[in-house]
């Protein structure tokens, strides 16, 4: 018989096998940045008090799920559709794109009957996993605030006076941040019927908060905030105004200021209307922030912006530009011969993390859909199933659980 090899002893006073109890919070909470998914970072926290305390706790977890956030670009859970002839409907974003997590949850089923089957009620915008709804028909219109996540929905009053106009924006809650069907903010801009000059008001949810309030701005500054949301970027909201121009609204001071972007679109050549969407996409590696462009659409041109980091905060360099969308469709639709495109106009109509769906129409008001990697910039035809009878899109993402707290050692 063989001899067994000789096992090595132990030298008395050498250490034990580390563990994964053994990594400082401050290590682990750099291995946990590389998590880009709130959903992921939950789980996370579940899986034992160390990562909980490392996540969440006092000294130093509020600031790691803020740097989280900024790190990674927001879970596209899928997107909440404004239809010409149908109710609101819910569509998800197909897997990989999107975590795998019961759908069912968004569909807007917890709301009266007379609000989820008109298409009257109209998603007006969509944020930190709300989104708020208004009565399309009706001035001025009625307002609900629905969180799908708990299935709670809130109506909102009138504005004073009773005021008619249309909801802006949905934004941040007052106190520390944290947004919640508790703790909201609506912006909302309101027409006077005598003439006078448009004005802004805020709606706070928040406890103690005082209902709507009028900012006090210069009364030629009421028309800066007209305008749909393009985006958000770093805290701040993005708007796609009527003038062509892109203004960013600070979500704390309410102050609006405009974006300077590299327009090279000679705008007075085509008298149509500009629209710009804000794109996210996923950064160079797990621990660098996420890429963001600017997809400007003026008739068939388009323009890409993307941001530049810096020392000031980043600057919009244009990136690619397509003169004429008719020409690059000409050869993905050589297969099929009944498709084409003349003097057509587009818009984007969703958004996904790295890719954005575009909308063209011709002259015979045939739709067709094209998908864009922003990478790439590679456009693709898309299937017009998705987006059959779809006005527009509003992207629904997964909010990061700021709310969580460390258990008690």
């Amino acid at each position: 018989m063989e001899p067994r090899p000789r096992q090595r002893r132990r030298k008395a006073g050498t250490e034990k096998p580390r563990t994964i109890h053994d990594v400082p919070d401050d290590i682990l909470r750099q291995i946990l940045l590389g998590l880009d998914s709130p959903l992921w970072l939950l789980r996370a926290a579940c899986a034992c008090r160390q990562f909980r305390r490392a996540v969440a706790s006092a000294d130093g977890g509020r600031a790691f799920l803020r740097l989280a956030g900024s790190l990674h670009p927001p879970v596209v859970v899928g997107h909440y559709h404004n239809r010409s002839v149908r109710p609101i409907a819910f569509v998800p974003s197909p897997w990989p794109l999107a975590p795998p997590i019961d759908c069912g949850r968004f569909a807007l089923d917890f709301l009266p009957r007379r609000i989820i089957t008109t298409t009257d009620w109209v998603v007006a915008d969509c944020h930190g996993g709300l989104f708020v709804l208004w009565d399309s028909q009706n001035s001025p219109p009625n307002l609900i605030v629905c969180d799908p996540l708990t299935r709670r929905g809130q109506g909102i009053p009138h504005p004073p006076g009773k005021r008619a106009g249309f909801v802006v924006a949905l934004l941040d809650g007052d106190g520390d941040g944290n947004m919640s069907i508790s703790n909201f903010r609506v912006l909302y801009y309101c027409f006077h019927g005598d003439g006078a000059p448009p004005q802004v008001c805020v709606f706070s949810a928040a406890d103690g908060g005082d209902g709507w309030r009028f900012l006090r701005r210069p009364p030629s500054a009421g028309s800066n905030y007209l305008g749909h949301v393009a985006g958000r970027v770093d805290g701040s909201i993005y708007l796609d105004s009527v003038a062509g121009k892109v203004r960013v609204l600070d979500n704390a001071r309410l102050e609006v200021s405009e974006v300077h972007l590299p327009i090279g679109i000679d705008k007075s050549k085509a008298p149509r209307r500009s629209s710009f969407t804000v794109v996210h996409g996923a950064g160079a590696n797990p621990t660098s922030p996420p890429s963001t462009w600017i997809i400007h659409v003026h008739g068939e041109e388009l323009e890409f912006f993307r941001r530049v980091r810096g020392c000031s905060g980043g600057e919009w360099v244009l990136e690619h530009n397509i003169p004429k969308l008719s020409e690059v469709a000409r050869g993905l639709l050589a297969g099929c011969p009944e498709e084409r495109l003349e003097r057509t106009e587009e818009y984007v109509i969703a958004v996904g993390t790295g890719t954005a769906v575009l909308s063209a129409g011709d002259r015979d008001e045939r739709k067709l859909l094209f998908s864009i990697d922003m990478d790439t910039k590679k456009l693709q035809v898309a299937p017009k199933e998705a987006y059959r009878r779809t006005n527009w899109t509003f992207t629904y993402t997964l909010p990061w659980p700021q709310l969580l707290k460390a258990c008690p050692s």
